[in-house]
C-alpha cells in the first residue's frame, strides 16, 4: 500500500507542474496585416493591357511553331509570333523536310490541297532575321 502511495504523490505533483504559466504575456491577434494582402488581384486591367498588345500583332500565314501534340500522322501548328491560335493539320505520306523541324522550332509550311482535304506537304526551318538599327 505504501508503494502505491509513493507512486501517486509524484503523479499528482507532475500534473500540477504541467499547468501553463499565468504570467506569460497575452497575444492580441488582431488585424496586423493590411487587408489588401488578402484581396485577390484585379486581373481585368492586366487582361486589357495584354489584349491591347496582342491586338497590334499580325500573325504570319505560313510560319508557325511546331506544337507538343505533333505525332506521326498530324502536325500541331501554333501561330507565329503571338502563339494565340493552334491548328492541327494532317501530313502527306512523304513529307519534305529541311532543317530542324522538332517541337518548339519555328517552321515554314507548304500546303497541298485536293478537294476538301488540305495536308502539309513540306516543312522547312525558319530562322527570323533581326534588322540592325540605323545610327
Amino acid at each position: 500500500m505504501r508503494k502505491i502511495l509513493y507512486l501517486c504523490i509524484p503523479v499528482i505533483a507532475f500534473s500540477l507542474m504541467t499547468t501553463s504559466c499565468r504570467m506569460a504575456p497575452k497575444e492580441e491577434l488582431g488585424d496586423t496585416v493590411a487587408a489588401k494582402v488578402f484581396e485577390p488581384i484585379d486581373t481585368a486591367a492586366l487582361h486589357r493591357k495584354q489584349a491591347a498588345k496582342m491586338k497590334n500583332i499580325k500573325d504570319s500565314t505560313d510560319i508557325f511553331y511546331v506544337g507538343p501534340a505533333t505525332d506521326q500522322k498530324s502536325l500541331q501548328l501554333i501561330s507565329y509570333p503571338s502563339r494565340r491560335d493552334t491548328l492541327t493539320m494532317g501530313r502527306t505520306r512523304h513529307i519534305k523536310r529541311s532543317g530542324s523541324t522538332d517541337v518548339g522550332n519555328i517552321v515554314r509550311i507548304a500546303l497541298w490541297t485536293k478537294g476538301k482535304d488540305t495536308l502539309v506537304s513540306r516543312i522547312e526551318e525558319y530562322q527570323p532575321t533581326v534588322k540592325a538599327a540605323k545610327k
